[in-house]
């Protein structure tokens, strides 16, 4: 059995393509930072694979140094992305112990004792044992029910097998001494064509995971307000109307906060405490809700909250316990405290929300009227101020 010399040439030059794509992307997706590492697990297995498809078998044992090491770093580089993908790091010793006591193997096996066998035995080896190094890495953890992660996992398990089961060919079934000319052979028509095979599905997949984690970074951009990291007004209100629809959370109380006198904190301590001051009470405001309400920066020193399940009675205690909070608190960035005045209002559903929104509004300004760092609530019944609390 016999292949072709063009299908020799165009699995090599489609599997540096592959790594072209990745560097191409990770030219548009400069938050991916692995996927240079990725493409460099393509573009240099592939310059490996188009050196030994050019060669014969004396030229090969001659060369297998150089290929050898071609393929190491490969396979180095493609466990360091898939390891820096998570988040994590990848110790350097391993893959030098691995590629070391490859390249030693295919130096007795090419320059002292020539047997093309035992070279592509240890070259077959030292892949498998270099696409091992990250297997702790990607498969610790969950995958968040994502369906794209499940895939990724999956075909790394698969490629990773069909690495061991390689070995197991090239020591049991490929009769390596019989086959005058190694590259012009069946069998290393069928090696590259599982390579291309898994590379790409495997590049398709990184590429699908790299755009939908730039998707979601845009899209907590685009949710979220740049300084504190809470939901901003656009966001908090698409969230709210789509909460507002789940019964079992009723019934809810918008709550908004302003924060007292906040002019006065810029002006004396600047605007860069002023931020500081800003970000702690976001964070207060976090710790003292659920994880399941909504907490939100409309703008300048207001805030607004969802409660759910939380009638008028439980959004007061949630009040007091901020204000409570903030009276306690020691802020780095000024001398001295804030305090908050905060309006309460009840809602139903989610077509009373911009209403209620209105109403919580208007009774924070009642307390600012009252004398501030105070609380107000809308009774759900008579639509009139039914608590006015001072805080201490």
């Amino acid at each position: 059995m016999h292949s072709s010399p063009y299908f020799e040439l165009i699995v090599p030059i489609g599997f540096g393509l592959l790594g072209i794509v990745l560097l191409a992307c990770w030219g548009v997706l400069r938050q991916q930072r692995f996927l240079p590492w990725m493409a460099a697990g393509y573009v240099l297995p592939a310059l490996g694979l188009a050196l030994q498809s050019a060669m014969s078998n004396a030229e090969l044992a001659r060369w297998s140094l150089f290929a050898g090491l071609l393929h190491m770093s490969g396979c180095w580089s493609l466990a360091r992305g898939l390891t820096m993908r998570r988040g994590q790091g990848l110790r350097l010793w391993p893959g030098l112990l691995i590629g070391a006591a490859t390249l030693l193997a295919l130096f007795h096996y090419g320059w002292v004792d020539d047997r093309i066998g035992q070279r592509a035995l240890w070259l077959s080896a030292g892949v498998a044992a270099m696409l091992m190094l990250p297997l702790g890495s990607v498969m610790r953890g969950g995958t968040g029910g994502d369906p794209l992660e499940r895939l990724l996992r999956i075909f790394y398990v698969v490629l990773l097998a069909y690495s061991v089961l390689r070995v197991g060919l090239v020591a049991w079934v490929i009769p390596f001494e019989e086959i005058p000319r190694l590259t012009r052979s069946g069998y290393w028509q069928v090696l590259l064509a599982g390579t291309l095979v898994f590379g790409i599905g495997f590049m398709c997949i990184l590429v699908a995971c790299a755009v939908r984690d730039v998707i979601r970074v845009l899209r907590k951009e685009r949710d979220h307000d740049s300084l504190t990291g809470l939901l901003n007004r656009r966001a908090f209100t698409e969230i709210a109307s789509a909460r507002l629809q789940d019964r079992r959370l009723a019934p809810w109380t918008l709550l908004a906060c302003d924060l007292d006198h906040f002019k006065q904190v810029n002006d004396a301590w600047g605007h860069a405490a002023g931020d500081q001051v800003l970000q702690t009470v976001a964070r207060v405001l976090l710790e003292q809700v659920r994880e399941d309400d909504l907490v939100a920066r409309f703008g300048g020193e207001e805030f607004i909250l969802l409660l759910g399940r939380a009638g008028p009675e439980a959004a007061v205690e949630v009040a007091r316990r901020i204000q409570a909070e903030l009276a306690r608190h020691h802020f780095d960035a000024i001398s001295g405290g804030v305090t908050a005045s905060m309006g309460l209002a009840p809602l139903a559903s989610a077509a009373e929300l911009q209403q209620a929104l209105v109403e919580a509004d208007g009774q924070l300004y009642e307390a600012k009227r009252a004398g501030r760092n105070c609380i107000r609530v809308l009774s759900p019944a008579t639509a009139s101020p039914a608590v006015e609390m001072h805080g201490a």
